[in-house]
């Protein structure tokens, strides 16, 4: 490695080091140099800004970290799921959350058990000199993350953007919503379009949402005139951020898109609800590689599927492939459990949480959630690959033990260079 020589004889800054004729040929030529820092993670490249003030002053420039976030997202590559679900107490009915809890499943099998547990403690830890905050919200977006913190007191929030690849946080401003409540902060964020995100509040204002967004390139919120009874349920915790606009589902209404500059709805097409079915049994919905896809599922222990695409038009909803998984409980029998059989829950304790999309390639990989591992299903070739162990996820429920994570309570972690 480049830096080895002057780190380990303790010389820095601009400590001159006995490296060969060849390395130095490298070290000097700034546009090499670039080149190389560019196919390096976040991690190391934080460390490698000691090496030297050059160093430092190549790595921590706007520009360079433009670059790194533009190829990096280009590749549509995810390093890693983190998940946050809600553990719920007894009183099933009322459907209030006594803890929650954050796992993470780095795609990277030199990660030491230590490692991994980072991340989840960092993000708990954010709030500092806080020991009742709470996480309450996460929603992520091409590697940054909103969270949101209950306080421990009632209606006392506060809202983070958190870059856990470089650890920086962010503390955003709330809009003015007394006696308004926030009830989802999505963010929006693509580096191919600008180095700035924006963040989508939902606020609850007597019987209705209201809509406002935030950008850190102003540092100022705006409010639309866009308003939605609040008895319509959209999976408005779960938005999706494509082609500048946010993108929501409904088990029973048509599906959303919301404008982010000139915070208005535009139009959007659904799936149409199969005669006879009361509602849409949304498996997945999420995007990758520009594309929105979509996965319901009918049937009691359906395991094949369709992956639903929208074209790029928003014309309409066209069939990605086809799926059938009904092999997978031959390799891991926990998929089907008996068990679940008295409770008053879905049988199939085996949940697609990433859909990949590799447009050069040509492939659409499904990273499926069991009760034994994550596994990679490629759809062009029917293969399956273990991708690593579950240890502690769980259905959310006190009375069974099953180990299982959902779409709505998973999200994409991927390093990057990003400011907040």
């Amino acid at each position: 490695m480049l830096e080895t020589s002057s780190l380990k004889n303790g010389n820095s800054g601009d400590h001159p080091a006995d490296f060969p004729a060849s390395i130095t040929k490298v070290t000097g030529n700034i546009d090499l140099l670039t080149e190389i820092l560019l196919f390096l993670p976040p991690k190391p490249l934080i460390r490698f800004q000691t090496v030297s003030k050059h160093w430092f002053s190549i790595i921590s420039a706007q520009r360079f970290r433009q670059l790194h976030c533009r190829k990096k997202h280009s590749s549509g590559k995810v390093d890693g799921l983190l998940f946050c679900w809600w553990v719920y107490g007894n009183n099933y009915v009322d459907f209030i959350p006594f803890n929650n809890y954050v796992d993470f499943i780095p795609f990277n099998n030199c990660m030491s058990k230590k490692q991994k547990g980072i991340i989840p403690l960092a993000f708990k830890n954010i709030v500092v000199d806080s020991t009742s905050s709470k996480i309450e919200r996460l929603h992520s977006c091409n590697g940054l993350f909103c969270i949101g913190f209950n306080m421990g007191v009632e209606n006392d929030q506060v809202y983070y953007v958190y870059n856990p690849s470089t650890n920086q946080r962010r503390l955003v401003p709330l809009p003015c919503t007394k006696p308004r409540e926030v009830m989802v902060m999505n963010l929006a964020f693509d580096p191919k379009v600008s180095d700035y995100y924006k963040l989508v509040c939902v606020i609850k204002s007597d019987e209705i949402y209201e809509f406002s967004v935030y950008s850190s390139e102003t540092g100022v919120w705006r409010d639309s005139m866009e308003i939605l009874d609040i008895k319509q349920q959209y999976f408005l915790a779960q938005g999706v951020f494509l082609n500048g606009c946010m993108h929501w589902v409904s088990e029973m209404l048509s599906f959303l898109r919301f404008d982010l500059d000139s915070l208005s709805f535009r139009a959007m097409p659904s799936t149409v609800i199969p005669s006879g079915v009361l509602k849409r049994n949304i498996r997945y919905f999420g995007q990758s590689s520009g594309h929105l896809h979509l996965i319901e599922v009918y049937g009691f222990m359906s395991m094949s599927f369709d992956v639903l695409e929208l074209e790029t038009d928003y014309s309409k909803w066209f069939v990605k492939c086809r799926v059938d998984l009904s092999s997978l409980h031959i390799a891991y029998p926990l998929m089907l459990s008996e068990e679940l059989d008295l409770l008053d829950v879905n049988r199939r304790t085996c949940n697609v949480v990433c859909v990949v999309v590799d447009d050069k390639e040509k492939t659409t990989r499904l990273l499926v959630s069991t009760p034994d591992v994550i596994v990679e299903y490629d759809t062009r070739r029917m293969t399956i690959k273990e991708v690593t162990s579950v240890e502690n996820g769980k259905i959310p429920v006190m009375w069974e033990g099953v180990s299982v994570f959902e779409w709505y309570d998973t999200h994409q972690y991927v390093e990057t260079m990003a400011c907040v």
